[in-house]
Parts: C-alpha cells; sequence; structure tokens
C-alpha cells in the first residue's frame, strides 16, 4: 500500500537549551500520493522525515505506516538524502543491488529489477563506474535507482537535488516525474524550494518556522504527466504566487 498517518507528532531535542523542532503535526499520505513539505531552513521538515524513515521517535504523538506504528527504518520505506551516501569501493551495479543482496534476496528477483531501473535512470552504460567517476546528479541517480530496487511501499526524499547546479537539477526533476509516473510509489519530498514542490507533487504541505507545524495544505491540480515545460505554464504560476503570498506571512 504505503499510505501514511501522522497524528499530533512533536519532536523536542533535549540539552542544555531544550528545542522543540516539530509542534503538533497532523497530516495523512494516500497510496501512491507525492507529497512535498516545503518550508524554511530549521523547521523541522528533515525531522519528520526522519521520524517516518524511523531514523528518529518522536517525543509526542503517533505515527504509522501502512496502520502499523513506525519504530524502525524498514525497507518498505526508501530514503534518498541530498548527498547519495554510495559505498566509494563498489561500483554503479554493486551498489544498487547492495540492499537486496544483504536482505537475501535471490538474484534471479532482483537482477532484472534492477536492469530496469537503471535503464530508467539513464545508467544503463555506467554499471562498472565508482561513484568518485561520476557527477553529483549521476550520484543521485543511483541513489534513487538504489532505494527503489527494494521495491519500497514509500519514498522518503530529503531535499535530493538542492546541492546541484539549476540545469541538473531540472534533468534530475524530469527524471523523477518519469520514474514516479512508471512506480506510483508513495513519495514524501522534503525541499524549500517552490517551483520544485508545485512541479512535482499532488500537494504541497507549508510548514511554519521552528516549532515546524503545517500552517497550510495546497492541492496541485496541474494535470499529469507533467514536464519541466510547466514551470512556464499561467496555472503553474498561479501556484506559485499562492504559496509565495502564503510562505511571505511564516513565522
Amino acid at each position: 500500500m504505503g499510505t501514511v498517518s501522522i497524528t499530533g507528532v512533536s519532536k523536542v531535542f533535549g540539552g542544555t537549551q531544550e528545542v522543540r523542532a516539530l509542534d503538533q503535526v497532523d497530516v495523512s499520505l494516500a497510496e501512491g500520493e507525492f507529497m512535498a513539505l516545503l518550508g524554511p531552513s530549521g523547521c523541522g521538515k528533515s525531522t519528520l522525515l526522519n521520524i517516518l524513515a524511523g531514523f528518529e521517535a518522536q517525543s509526542e504523538g503517533s505515527i504509522s505506516f501502512d496502520g502499523r506504528p513506525v519504530r524502525r527504518p524498514g525497507p518498505d520505506r526508501g530514503v534518498v538524502f541530498q548527498e547519495a551516501a554510495l559505498l566509494p569501493w563498489l561500483n554503479v551495479w554493486q551498489n544498487v543491488i547492495f540492499g537486496p543482496q544483504v536482505q537475501g534476496v535471490p538474484r534471479a528477483e532482483y537482477e532484472p529489477r534492477a536492469k530496469e531501473i537503471l535503464r530508467l535512470v539513464g545508467l544503463e552504460g555506467f554499471l562498472e563506474a565508482l561513484p568518485v567517476q561520476l557527477s553529483g546528479g549521476m550520484r543521485q541517480r543511483v541513489g534513487i535507482a538504489r532505494a527503489l530496487v527494494m521495491q519500497p511501499k514509500a519514498l522518503l526524499m530529503d531535499e535530493p537535488f538542492g546541492a546541484l547546479d539549476a540545469q541538473t537539477r531540472l534533468s534530475m526533476q524530469q527524471l523523477l516525474l518519469d520514474v514516479w509516473q512508471r512506480f506510483k510509489t508513495t513519495v514524501l519530498f522534503v525541499t524549500h524550494d517552490i517551483d520544485e514542490a508545485i512541479l512535482l507533487a499532488d500537494r504541497v504541505c507549508i510548514m511554519a518556522a521552528r516549532p515546524g507545524r503545517i500552517i497550510r495544505e495546497i492541492s496541485i491540480t496541474l494535470p499529469r504527466p507533467r514536464s519541466v515545460n510547466d514551470l512556464l505554464k499561467s496555472e503553474f504560476l498561479g501556484f506559485k504566487a499562492e504559496i509565495m503570498a502564503q510562505m511571505r506571512g511564516v513565522h
């Protein structure tokens, strides 16, 4: 399935000065929905994603995936970070199949799927390349392929294109649109880029500055399939104006 339910989730970090990173967040994702979390740096977007991934625990509230409480990481939730974090001693093919190999998945099951995904992300000609030989965009393609080969029910993406130059970022956004159109995996996508959120998502949730909380949800009704050419359409610009007006009041 790939459904998410987040109810009353708060996160407090201790230490010499207590910090409330999240405050009573309520949101849900339907199966196959692409949702973007949009907000200023430090508003708790990544913290919320990490809790759903099982990397951190909430201080209050509940979070469930397919009706089961989230308490630890699992292969049903693939994670893509801003840095691909590939294993530098493994080549592209070895990085992509590392997960299913560790999980004990039979080679006959994961190999055809890995080849298809690598073809979709345009890396079939780079199977023997080491991460150091790849550009930043290509490393992110490997990271996306590595997550998808595990057949996750949800893909959690934490500003995966934030470190890329503008041209590469557009290319990666188009790639993600095409890949999502093929697999229809549930996606939670963290970003602070308004254009990116509108282009990719079915729904944009705007978060306020710390303590993080969702202050507005906007359904993006641009027809699918989408492309980067939609960035210039009047309907797109209308959504952008609406979100910019909302974010100017974020505090």
